[in-house]
């Protein structure tokens, strides 16, 4: 033990750090996915009128 009170062998800091944001990037990854397998495709038709005058004669 050393005079700060830690002890050797113990996940660093920095590593806890780096594996607390991988988790919370997985963890969203996930719920995106979820989420977006729920929504539906927006369903629209779309009607093209073309004039009279601009079909050959």
């Amino acid at each position: 033990m050393n005079r700060y009170g830690t002890h050797e062998g113990g996940l660093g800091w920095t590593l806890r750090i780096l594996l607390a944001i991988l988790v919370l990037v997985i963890l969203g990854g996930l719920a995106l996915g979820i989420y977006a397998g729920t929504l539906k495709p927006p369903h629209q038709s779309y009607t093209v009128v073309i004039p009279n005058s601009r079909f050959p004669s």
